[in-house]
């Protein structure tokens, strides 16, 4: 395969992905939303509970491998509009804005307790995935200045070094970003009955959409 075809592959998976993407996750949504809320029907609540974590898993496994490639393109998804990227947390719903779809009104004792306690992990481990976000924009940028001093003949490998290395950080902090939304989701709905978690998960599907529909 040549660099032209591995290239083009590339971008024309860039842009169906986020289609596909779509379609998928309204189908998601329309079975949470529409299945029977009867006791009766609780292992149906189970498997489409299971479905939802599944299909959220594949899809952030996919967005890790087209970032090895370009990881701004799951950072700052370009198919969403200015106001859509401008809400957006290391590329997608920010862990601690799921954890509000939970009604905590209808919550159970010990069930409150656990989402306390998966709140005050949440919040940390945002914390510290913001701190390292922090720090590869302030590398970043010393790390261009610096090539910008190098020898004439060797400032331009030495940028390409520092983006490089720029990228890398970036690609790591979106797999983790995206890790820890799919740790959010497991925590939740693990704290959750089945019927809870329907709604829950279909609360969160409503709200990724939403973004790509602003």
């Amino acid at each position: 395969m040549t660099t032209t075809e591995a290239g083009s592959r590339e971008e024309v998976a860039f842009q169906v992905f986020p289609w596909i993407w779509v379609q998928l996750m309204q189908c998601v949504f329309d079975g949470l939303v529409n299945v029977p809320r009867e006791p009766v029907h609780e292992a149906e609540h189970r498997a489409l509970v299971a479905e939802a974590i599944d299909h959220h898993a594949s899809c952030f496994l996919i967005k890790s491998i087209l970032a090895l490639h370009d990881p701004t393109f799951v950072l700052y998804p370009p198919w969403l509009s200015v106001l859509a990227r401008a809400l957006l947390w290391m590329g997608g719903w920010r862990p601690t804005a799921a954890l509000r779809l939970v009604p905590t009104g209808i919550l159970s004792a010990e069930q409150a307790w656990a989402f306390e306690a998966i709140r005050e992990v949440t919040r940390a481990e945002v914390a510290l995935v913001e701190e390292e976000m922090r720090r590869v924009q302030i590398e970043g940028v010393v790390g261009l200045t610096m090539a910008g001093r190098a020898a004439e003949a060797e400032v331009a490998a030495a940028e390409k070094a520092a983006i490089e290395r720029m990228l890398a950080r970036q690609w790591t902090l979106a797999v983790v970003a995206d890790s820890l939304r799919m740790k959010v989701l497991r925590r939740v709905v693990a704290v959750l009955s089945p019927l809870q978690a329907v709604d829950f998960l279909a609360a969160v599907v409503r709200m990724e959409i939403s973004m790509h529909q602003m």
